[in-house]
C-alpha cells in the first residue's frame, strides 16, 4: 500500500527536506535547520529521485533570480564578503557570499542567445542551526 505525506508524517514526524514547485518547471528543494528554518535551498528544474537519463531542462536567469530575492530578498543577505567565477568549458558558476547567506548560480553557456540558460542556484544560511560550511573568502569556518 502506498503511504501519503500524512501517513509518513505521522510515523516519522516532520520532514527535514521537501520540494516545492516554484514556477511551472522550477523545483524548489528546501532544507530545515534544527530551528525549523531553511538552512540550505536548491532551484533547479525538477529532477526524479531516481536517476534517469533524462535531459536537464534549463531556466532563464530573469526567473531565478526572482525565486532568489523571494527566498533571501537582498536586504535580508547582508554585506557582500567576497564572489568567484569558476568555468569550465560551458558551464559556469558563479558564488556570492554575503555575511547571512551565499548564493552559487551556476550556466550553461554555449548557446548565449538561448534565454535558458541557468542550471541550478543553491543558497546556503549561515545561522548556527545550519550545518556549518567553510568560506572561500576567510579562514574561519
Amino acid at each position: 500500500m502506498t503511504q501519503g505525506s500524512l501517513e509518513l508524517r505521522g510515523r516519522y514526524g516532520e520532514p527535514d527536506l521537501e520540494r516545492f514547485i516554484a514556477r511551472p518547471g522550477i523545483g524548489l528543494t528546501v532544507q530545515y535547520g534544527s530551528d525549523h528554518l531553511a538552512c540550505q535551498v536548491l532551484i533547479e528544474s525538477p529532477q526524479p529521485l531516481i536517476y534517469t537519463k533524462e535531459d536537464v531542462s534549463l531556466m532563464s536567469p530573469e526567473t531565478v533570480t526572482e525565486i532568489l530575492e523571494e527566498v533571501t530578498p537582498v536586504d535580508t543577505r547582508g554585506k557582500q564578503i567576497g564572489s568567484a567565477t569558476s568555468m569550465m568549458g560551458c558551464n559556469e558558476s558563479e558564488i556570492a557570499e554575503y555575511e547571512n547567506v551565499s548564493i552559487t548560480r551556476s550556466t550553461h553557456n554555449c548557446l548565449p542567445l538561448m534565454p535558458e540558460r541557468e542550471m541550478r542556484a543553491t543558497i546556503a544560511f549561515n545561522r548556527d542551526s545550519c550545518p556549518k560550511r567553510r568560506s572561500l573568502f576567510n579562514a574561519t569556518p
